[in-house]
C-alpha cells in the first residue's frame, strides 16, 4: 500500500509532504471501460498520480535482482506521472450499485478539459476508501480557506460532502421533572 508515500520519501524529498490518503484507481471512459490503472494520493495541497512502468530501467522489472540490490520491489517499477495543485481541482464522488467513482475536473481558464473518471480499486475496501476520500477532501476544504472552492457533490449518494449546504436539525427536550421531588413535597403536607 502507500506506494506514492514511499516513492516521495525515497526519490522526491524536496517536494515531499505527508499523504492523507492513497489507493489504487482505474481510469475509465464514459462507458465504464477501463483505460489505465493508477495509484492516486491526496496531500494537503496537491493530488499525486503514479503508475507502474515495467520498462522503467529498459528491461522488465520482474527479475529477482531487486532484492540483491536492496531496492524496494513495491516501488522499483513505480513512477510519478503527474501532480496537480488542489486549487485547480474539482472533485465529484458517485456511488451507483457496486461502483464507487471519483470524477476529477481540472479547472483551466484557457480551455475546457475533459473530466477524468476514476473507479475505486480493490474488492473489499473500495467503499471504505470512497468514504475516506470524501472525508479528507471535506476536511481540506474546511481547514484551509484557500481551498473553499473545492466541491464534492455526489448526486447518487444520500450524503454530500458540501458542508455549507447541509441542513442541521436540533431537537430540544424539556427538562424531565424529578419523581422524587414530587413525592417528597406531597408527603410532607
Amino acid at each position: 500500500m502507500f506506494r506514492v508515500q514511499k516513492l516521495l520519501l525515497s526519490e522526491f524529498d524536496e517536494i515531499y509532504e505527508p499523504v492523507l490518503v492513497e489507493n489504487p484507481f482505474t481510469l475509465v471512459d464514459a462507458k465504464g471501460i477501463g483505460v489505465r490503472q493508477y495509484h492516486i494520493a491526496l496531500t494537503c495541497t496537491r493530488i499525486v498520480f503514479g503508475c507502474d512502468n515495467f520498462y522503467k530501467h529498459g528491461e522488465q522489472c520482474c527479475e529477482p535482482r531487486w532484492h540483491s540490490l536492496g531496492l524496494d520491489p513495491e516501488i522499483e517499477c513505480f513512477e510519478l506521472v503527474s501532480m496537480m495543485p488542489l486549487q485547480f481541482i474539482r472533485f465529484n464522488f458517485f456511488r451507483k450499485g457496486q461502483r464507487y467513482i471519483m470524477i476529477i475536473n481540472v479547472q483551466n481558464l484557457e480551455m475546457q478539459e475533459k473530466p477524468m473518471i476514476f473507479e475505486f480499486g480493490g474488492h473489499v475496501y473500495k467503499q471504505h476508501f470512497w468514504h475516506m476520500w470524501r472525508e479528507r477532501v471535506a476536511a481540506i476544504k474546511v481547514m484551509q480557506p484557500r481551498f473553499a472552492h473545492i466541491t464534492c457533490s455526489s448526486p447518487f449518494s444520500s450524503t454530500d460532502v458540501q458542508l455549507e449546504e447541509e441542513l442541521q436539525r436540533v431537537d430540544v427536550h424539556s427538562k424531565p421533572r424529578s419523581i422524587f421531588g414530587v413525592c417528597y413535597t406531597s408527603s410532607s403536607n
